[in-house]
């Protein structure tokens, strides 16, 4: 287990789409240090979640976490998730509004709009596949972070680059 370096943009592999994982693959101990790997790598850098593709690996998998975390003071907490080969389905058309962060675009925040409650249907880590109901604050971070395996950044979402902010000004005029 090791925090590993995070990867920022405009490096070509953040762009780049996220390979399946087949179980054969996801049993073996390099798959697990990986997600090993991950979950550290988040929690030392006080992130909601982290996908492969941040740390410059491409296969289709996130973690996600939030308990008292600096980075996000109000939000609700959820338990740690593994998500091998995520999908996600919106339950519902309602979207809420939400100031995003990302370890790869360190310093800024954007505002954008995801749907408030998902499906999630993964993987575990020991290849178990799962189904489970996200709303809020945890479904924008799996949103968020699916999009990582997809090629994607949150400010990829933005309707208007005006709420585009570094992090102290969100803090003075936003939060």
């Amino acid at each position: 287990m090791a925090v590993v370096e995070v990867i920022k943009m405009g490096n070509p592999a953040l762009r780049r789409m996220s390979r399946h994982v087949f179980l054969p693959e996801l049993k073996k101990k390099k798959f697990q240090k990986l997600i090993n790997n991950l979950i550290d790598t988040m929690h030392a850098e006080n992130g909601a979640g982290i996908a492969a593709p941040q740390i410059a690996v491409r296969k289709r998998v996130f973690v996600m976490e939030m308990g008292d975390n600096p980075r996000y003071p109000t939000k609700e907490s959820f338990p740690l998730l593994i998500a091998v080969n995520p999908e996600i389905e919106p339950v519902g058309k309602k979207k809420v509004k939400s100031w995003e962060g990302c370890l790869s675009i360190p310093g800024l925040r954007g505002r954008l709009k995801r749907y408030k409650r998902i499906r999630l249907k993964a993987l575990d880590r020991h290849g178990n596949p799962y189904e489970k109901m996200l709303s809020g604050f945890a479904a924008v971070v799996a949103q968020h972070e699916l999009d990582h395996l997809d090629g994607k950044l949150f400010i990829d979402r933005m309707k208007s680059m005006k709420r585009l902010t570094f992090q102290k000004e969100y803090e003075d005029f936003w939060l």
